[in-house]
């Protein structure tokens, strides 16, 4: 092996060996890479005894593994919360307090928690959306779809309402954002054509939207509304910013994003490498769910360069998802080159697919 290849071996091996000092004193400091995970309330169950007990040995094993990092699920895709607040709709299953038990078992164990909320999913049936349809996407021939509009500034306002109240009552220092985005069904770009996004938009560029016939990339008028739905998108994370700014806490954003950038920001209104830019998000985590391995690297190495100097940059990496299902060699090879792109640590989706088998492999990593 030449010298430069096995500097670069080292190098990867290196940054893929975390210390843990202790069993339930996970090192959170600057200096340790981030080893995180995606979490849902299922995993654990409804039933709270049951829950606390599979909560406890989780963690225990994910401190044994150098994780350090939990990302736990508390707004979902039907728009129900896991924690005990004024303003969501709970799911009725848990009638306790989950948020609340999970939190303290993380902080016994120096866990970094990062509240995961899907932003813009939500179901007609529930709570304020149910009161208010209007809220909902409304495709070209008014189909509508299980999203809020993020073009709708009452829309950003409750949203953010939900995330405030999370900080407030349980003093975190993180949020997650998910689903940070336009829907990518029925179809790629999906944007809204109901009659006050349609207004707006005319305030905003004088462009009458409804009687634009030609809408592709080719009209000018067309790109001006695919620009301006995302940056709708870009407003909602610039006014959490300044809203959490408000608390007085220093709450800091992550986000779960797609993988290629540039396919984003045009189909999907996502403009994260924006974000980074501007430092409205503190933590970025694409989600680069393959086990192409020189996939992973060339999406990695891009989303690192985004990030450079404005945020920290987390990969994805995909355990068991509807895209891949990895192995836990393949696991530590995307850990290996994350690593040696200069990433700030990884996160692996999910809980529910990090078994036995992928946490002996990352103790035996260190």
């Amino acid at each position: 092996m030449s010298k430069k290849a096995l500097a670069f071996f080292l190098t990867a091996v290196a940054w893929a060996s975390i210390p843990v000092s202790s069993l339930g004193a996970a090192d959170s400091s600057p200096s340790m890479p981030i080893r995180g995970v995606w979490m849902h309330p299922g995993f654990f169950g409804p039933e709270k005894t049951a829950a606390l007990e599979k909560i406890r040995t989780t963690l225990d094993e994910y401190a044994k593994a150098g994780i350090n990092t939990l990302v736990m699920l508390v707004k979902d895709t039907s728009g129900h919360v896991y924690y005990a607040g004024e303003i969501g709709v709970p799911d009725r299953a848990w009638n306790w307090d989950f948020f609340e038990v999970f939190l303290a078992e993380a902080r016994k164990r120096k866990m970094e928690v990062h509240p995961w909320f899907c932003v813009f999913p939500e179901s007609s049936i529930l709570g304020r959306v149910r009161e208010h349809p209007e809220w909902l996407i409304a495709g070209p021939q008014r189909e509508m779809v299980g999203a809020v509009n993020p073009a709708l500034p009452v829309v950003r306002e409750y949203e953010i309402s939900l995330m405030l109240e999370v900080v407030r009552k349980y003093g975190v220092d993180w949020i997650h954002l998910d689903y940070i985005r336009y829907p990518c069904e029925p179809a790629e770009p999906y944007f809204s054509f109901d009659p006050e996004t349609l207004r707006l938009f005319k305030q905003d560029s004088g462009i009458d939207m409804a009687a634009v016939k030609a809408r592709d990339s080719g009209n000018m008028a067309w790109n001006e509304w695919l620009n301006w739905n995302r940056d709708r998108v870009t407003v909602f994370v610039r006014e959490l910013k300044s809203a959490l700014a408000t608390t007085g806490r220093g709450v800091r954003i992550s986000a779960a994003v797609f993988p290629d950038a540039t396919n984003a920001s045009v189909l999907i209104g996502q403009d994260w490498p924006a974000w980074a830019r501007e430092r409205l998000v503190d933590m970025l985590c694409p989600m680069l769910y393959s086990n192409n391995a020189g996939l992973f690297e060339k999406l990695a190495r891009e989303a690192v360069a985004y990030g450079k100097g404005f945020c920290q940059v987390c990969p994805g990496i995909g355990i068991g998802t509807s895209h891949n299902q990895n192995t836990p060699e393949g696991m530590l090879e995307q850990m290996r080159i994350s690593g040696t792109l200069g990433a700030d640590g990884v996160v692996f989706f999910s809980s529910s697919s990090l078994n036995a088998p992928f946490l002996e492999k990352l103790k035996t990593a260190k």
